[in-house]
């Protein structure tokens, strides 16, 4: 099957899910064998464009439709996010570039609690779209610079306001701060309060980060654009860390704050949960060193 006829098939069939009564046409009656949903002509006018130029999209013969006349479809037609995507797919051969409802990102489902919980051995996290932590395990948990005789515990429920304006980090936790973490940490801001404008969480570290002294000019420096971490590897020191059985123990103490830690490099793993687009699941592989 090809793009022209996937298309056909989404459309048509998602007319058919749809009663014309509930838009507002009257209910059908007499006799004869009708057809099962909106007509095009129906969907050309609540869309408020010709029959003829729905149904060039619908037989996939309209030249680039915009994005914009896209998600109209998609709205008209009470599309799911996958569905809108599809559309997307089979009229342009790409994916839309933000989501269309603007929650997307801020939650997962429960499953990824229960999996992200029962990972033991390898740091991992789920966060939304704005870095607050929906799932985290232990060993990521004890990362984190701990205070000696405390239950190990998050600094913050969100990681980028940890990450820029809290000291532990900026200090004694994440190594060589500014260039690499707080650069592309800031750029990865920009661009995700850029994109959802809607986001209350986004808008407000937007302001807060702007608005630090240390980070705040950092933040303002728009030459470096960054989008995600996958892959980068960066120094940091690991609280919970512990070294196999036999071999010396390395770590030793950032300041006297803090209890014992190990400084290493930490590679991130990054993917998305195709449920809730934006969000970000990540797995940390740390390598101490010595």
């Amino acid at each position: 099957m090809n793009n022209k006829e996937a298309l056909q098939q989404l459309l048509r069939w998602k007319r058919t899910q749809i009663d014309p009564v509930e838009l507002g046409w009257p209910r059908r009656s007499g006799r004869g064998r009708r057809s099962m949903g909106l007509s095009q002509a129906q969907v050309a006018q609540v869309l408020y464009v010709s029959e003829r130029t729905y149904a060039d999209l619908e037989r996939g013969e309209m030249s680039s439709p915009t994005a914009e006349f896209l998600d109209k479809v998609a709205q008209v037609l009470r599309m799911e996010e996958r569905e809108r995507t599809a559309l997307y797919v089979y009229a342009l051969g790409y994916e839309p570039p933000i989501p269309m409802d603007p929650t997307a990102g801020t939650n997962v489902a429960p499953a990824w609690q229960k999996a992200v919980e029962g990972v033991s051995g390898q740091p991992c996290y789920v966060n939304d779209v704005a870095w607050n932590i929906l799932a985290a395990n232990e060993d990521f948990i004890r990362m984190f610079p701990q205070d000696p005789g405390r239950r190990a515990h998050l600094p913050e429920q969100n990681l980028i306001r940890w990450m820029l304006l809290r000291e532990d980090a900026r200090e004694h936790h994440l190594v060589d701060w500014e260039k690499r973490w707080a650069e592309p940490v800031a750029a990865q801001l920009r661009t995700a309060a850029a994109s959802h404008p809607d986001n209350k969480d986004l808008q407000q570290l937007d302001q807060e980060v702007n608005d630090d002294p240390v980070a705040g000019p950092i933040y303002r420096n728009h030459s470096i654009a960054y989008i995600h971490p996958d892959g980068d590897s960066r120094l940091m020191r690991h609280a919970g860390f512990a070294s196999s059985e036999g071999a010396e123990d390395q770590r030793d103490r950032c300041c006297e704050h803090h209890a014992l830690s190990q400084l290493g490099t930490v590679t991130m793993c990054a993917a998305q949960p195709f449920g809730s687009p934006g969000a970000r699941f990540f797995f940390l592989v740390f390598e101490p060193v010595m």
